[in-house]
């Protein structure tokens, strides 16, 4: 396969990394010359300044990690090619300008996908199977916290975008439910700020079932991770430690006179999974879509479906109310 990469900043080298020790880096390209220049080298592949140029090499797809103001315009040239792509989330800044990439794709008949980098963690793959199983009982709740200071990469969207689109896309995925309604608060701890930098957001969805994701770019440290409550189990997971928790507990005989020691005999499993890098399996996932083996994991539906209730959370958090979808 012969990939190129469009956009070789924080995430587009590590697209070309994983890429080339897959053998599939074809060609590289960055407005910036000296970054195009730098990572072509790297890996001893040509080099672009110009999108449009790197387009005509013979290429079986391209993945695309520019800034998202400027996915819709790439796209449509990428798209006209008749080249495969996976565009890094957001697809666009807009639900109507990702819809509009989305359509022309499939109208063109090429692959498509979003890279929504944790439906790929194989901890969420694993939560997946577990919670089908019907083992763990149903759901009850979601809860998900995603934190860390301020990235300087980010610059044209707020936390909600940047970050609650991750959680929202897998909370969506394990459940395979719609969000029926979103409810926000936060804001911004500048008033000169643009864009939010917190935030707390409820999703209902089906069945009574509620999701409830944290995001900020305030915290000191770097959180990445889920709990589920379901009728039989509790399930926490760890997406940076890939590491996921199954807890029980029965209440045995006590005394009521002293309820400073009630007796529960607590059952934790712990499940073991073999680390991968995400964005590996991202990637592998998007060369099988090319070969035909299967549809991808994101398809540009489901990446828009999500951006969809990150509208509404942005809405909701405006207008200090709940938004029905």
């Amino acid at each position: 396969m012969k990939i190129g990469v469009i956009g070789v900043g924080s995430m587009g080298q590590n697209h070309a990394r994983v890429l080339a020790d897959m053998d599939c880096l074809h060609a590289v390209c960055d407005s910036d010359p000296e970054k195009a220049e730098e990572v072509g080298n790297r890996f001893d592949v040509p080099y672009f300044i110009d999108h449009r140029d790197l387009i005509q090499e013979d290429l079986d797809g391209v993945t695309i990690a520019t800034p998202a103001s400027s996915h819709p315009k790439i796209c449509k040239q990428v798209i006209e090619k008749g080249l495969n792509l996976l565009v890094e989330k957001p697809i666009a800044l807009t639900y109507e300008e990702g819809k509009k990439i989305v359509d022309s794709a499939e109208k063109k008949g090429v692959v498509f996908a979003v890279g929504m980098i944790e439906r790929h963690n194989p901890v969420i793959s694993t939560c997946k199977k577990l919670l089908n199983s019907g083992n763990v009982g149903d759901v009850i709740t979601l809860s998900s916290t995603r934190v860390s200071s301020f990235p300087t990469r980010v610059s044209n969207m707020g936390v909600i975008l940047d970050l609650g689109i991750h959680d929202i896309d897998v909370m969506k995925y394990l459940l395979d439910e719609e969000v029926l309604s979103v409810y926000a608060l936060g804001g911004k701890t500048d008033p000169d700020d643009e864009y939010e930098d917190h935030a707390n957001i409820t999703l209902r969805f089906a069945n009574n079932i509620t999701g409830v994701v944290e995001v900020n770019w305030l915290t000191p440290h770097k959180i990445r991770n889920l709990s589920i409550t379901c009728s039989n189990d509790f399930i926490e997971l760890d997406y940076i430690d890939q590491t996921l928790v199954v807890s029980s507990s029965e209440l045995l005989e006590y005394d009521a006179s002293n309820l400073f020691e009630i007796p529960l005999e607590h059952n934790i499993r712990k499940f073991s999974i073999k680390r991968e890098e995400p964005l590996k399996r991202e990637m592998k996932d998007f060369i099988e879509s090319i070969q035909g083996k299967k549809e991808p994991l994101v398809d540009g539906y489901s990446g828009l479906e999500s951006m969809r209730v990150v509208e509404a959370a942005i809405e909701s958090l405006e207008k200090g109310k709940e938004i029905e979808l």
